[in-house]
C-alpha cells in the first residue's frame, strides 16, 4: 500500500481552513482528523501532521490533515468552517467514526470541535493541549491571535475549552508532560476536572520530564508511551 505523504507548504500559514483527506483504502474505517499546533500563528505540518498521519495510516486509520486559519481569525466565520469540515466528513461512506487529534494550539482546535458544533467527532485526542483563554494557566499568545489582543474577558471565556464541557462532549484522551514550560500542565488538570463534573469519559497520562511539543520525537522515549496509550484508547472507542 503506497500512502502519500506531501504536504502544500503553503498550508503552513492557511489563510482559510482547508483539509486533506486521506483514504487507505475502500473499506470503512475510523478517520482521525489532525491539527497541528502552532499557537495560531503557523502549522507545526511536519512534525504535528505529516508524522502523525504515516503513523495513524500504518495503524489502519483514514487521517486527513486540517489546516486551519490562522490568520486574520474571525470566530463565528472559523467555528462555521469546522462545522462545514464535519458535516463533509460524515458524508464520507468509507468513514465509520470520526475522532480529532490536537496538539498544543491544535488540541484547542479539537476542542472546540467537541464544544463549540452542532455535529461533534465521536472522541478527541489532546496533546500538551491549550486549553484556557483566561488567566491563570492562559497561554497568552494563543488567545491573542485567535480572539485578538485586546479581547474582552468574556470572549476569553467563551472560547476556554473548561469553561465549555457539557454532557454532550465526546470522550477524551489527554496527555501532557509535568515539565511543559509553554503550556502549563494546569491546562490538561482543569479540562480533565471540568470533563469529570459532566461526567464525560476522559483518559489522561502526565509524564514527568519533556519539553512543549515532542509529538513523536523520540528525544524523551518514556513519552512515546502516548502512541500506545492513545491506540488502546481509540480501540475501546470503536463501534
Amino acid at each position: 500500500m503506497k500512502i502519500k505523504t506531501t504536504f502544500d507548504s503553503l498550508l503552513e500559514k492557511p489563510k482559510k481552513t482547508t483539509y486533506r483527506l486521506q483514504l487507505i483504502d475502500e473499506a470503512v474505517r475510523p478517520l482521525i482528523l489532525i491539527c497541528p499546533g502552532g499557537g495560531y500563528t503557523h502549522l507545526a505540518y511536519e512534525k504535528e501532521g505529516l508524522a502523525i498521519q504515516a503513523w495513524l495510516q500504518q495503524k489502519g486509520y483514514h487521517t486527513g490533515i486540517l489546516a486551519y486559519q490562522v490568520q486574520n481569525i474571525q470566530p463565528t466565520t472559523f467555528l462555521n468552517d469546522l462545522e462545514n469540515v464535519m458535516m463533509a466528513l460524515r458524508q464520507q461512506p468509507q468513514i465509520s467514526q470520526i475522532f480529532v487529534l490536537g496538539f498544543s494550539a491544535g488540541a484547542h482546535v479539537a476542542g472546540l470541535f467537541g464544544t463549540k458544533l452542532d455535529h461533534q467527532p465521536d472522541g478527541l485526542l489532546l496533546a500538551y493541549p491549550v486549553v484556557s483563554f483566561v488567566e491563570p494557566f492562559s497561554h497568552q499568545g494563543s488567545w491573542q491571535n485567535f480572539l485578538g489582543e485586546h479581547a474582552h474577558f468574556a470572549d476569553r471565556t467563551n472560547y476556554s475549552l473548561e469553561r465549555n464541557i457539557t454532557k454532550t462532549t465526546p470522550p477524551c484522551f489527554i496527555w501532557h508532560t509535568i515539565a511543559d514550560q509553554a503550556v502549563p500542565v494546569e491546562n490538561s488538570l482543569c479540562l480533565v476536572q471540568a470533563l469529570k463534573e459532566q461526567q464525560v469519559p476522559v483518559e489522561c497520562h502526565l509524564f514527568p520530564d519533556g519539553r512543549h511539543g515532542l509529538g513523536i520525537l523520540p528525544e524523551e522515549p518514556h513519552v512515546l508511551q502516548w502512541q500506545g496509550l492513545a491506540e488502546n484508547w481509540l480501540k475501546k472507542q470503536r463501534k
